[in-house]
């Protein structure tokens, strides 16, 4: 009897083992799942997103950016709250098309280099992904995500562009990856102003990746 008791605490004791060890053995590598699924959303060709950020200000959480948008190549069309004021905007290619809040009226800038820096993250909403280095990356869990099973992952990056980290730092990233298209569905950054010190959050998220998508210029435009 105790003969069969000792074989049996062995072999479930082997059954447990083997299944941790199978169950770490199913997890794909943290580095190269967050690099997959950031270049798997930068190639994508269509998609919606969501842009919102808030900020704080003397202690007070505000609102900065609610942003919906559609993008179809390099064509894009947003709407939404930036600053506490309605904003709508169509770029085609590398023309910008501005509706003024007022008037209602579309207003036209054959040149978006300087609206490009003003509304980066708006016009680009791949602008806060581009990083130099991904540093660190740790497995947060599995979570669900618009009823997609996720792996989630946190990491403290160096950011590529110069006008984000030009006013932020102390960057930190939640990245929501579904399992199934293993493409960034959503993105969570938190970063500190580099002169008051004071927290401000930005939340990305992506859906309707590769639908057709179609974005045409307005149709009266002053």
């Amino acid at each position: 009897m105790k003969k069969k008791i000792i074989l049996g605490s062995v072999i479930l004791v082997f059954l447990l083992s083997a299944g941790g060890i199978f169950t770490s053995l199913r997890q794909p590598d943290p580095q190269k799942m967050v690099l997959l699924g950031l270049e798997n959303i930068k190639k994508a060709n269509t998609f919606a997103y969501s842009i919102t950020q808030q900020q704080q200000v003397e202690g007070q959480n505000r609102l900065v950016t609610r942003i919906n948008g559609y993008k179809s190549g390099e064509n894009i069309h947003l709407q939404g709250q930036l600053a506490g004021s309605e904003v709508e905007m169509i770029k085609i290619k590398d023309t910008l098309y501005n509706k003024d809040p007022f008037s209602k009226e579309w207003i036209k800038f054959s040149d978006i280099t300087v609206a490009q820096r003003v509304f980066l993250v708006e016009i680009d909403p791949l602008a806060t992904l581009q990083l130099k280095d991904i540093g660190e990356v740790v497995l947060r869990g599995n979570e669900e995500f618009n009823q997609n099973k996720c792996w989630v992952y946190t990491l403290k990056p160096s950011v590529q562009n110069q006008i984000i980290e030009r006013f932020w730092s102390d960057f930190e990233y939640t990245l929501f990856i579904p399992k199934a298209t293993k493409t960034v569905a959503k993105a969570e950054v938190t970063a500190k102003n580099k002169e008051t010190g004071e927290a401000m959050t930005i939340t990305l998220e992506f859906k309707d990746i590769g639908r057709k998508i179609s974005i045409q210029p307005p149709g009266t435009v002053k």
